[in-house]
């Protein structure tokens, strides 16, 4: 199994979450003026077609 970094992340990137295939459809890094940089990604279950925005 595989595993990816923040780095890593790219639209069109398919992975299994909790047992279910995805793909990041949006990515976006994130370096605020003041605390920890993160990124923001928009994932969708391919099966229940589902729209998730997750900060990583």
């Amino acid at each position: 199994m595989a595993t990816y970094t923040t780095s890593d992340f790219k639209p069109g990137l398919k992975f299994m979450q909790d047992g279910e295939p995805c793909v990041i459809v949006e990515n976006e890094f994130v370096k605020p003026g003041k605390g920890q940089a993160f990124t923001r990604t928009r994932i969708r279950k391919l099966i229940s077609g589902q729209s998730i925005r997750r900060k990583l």
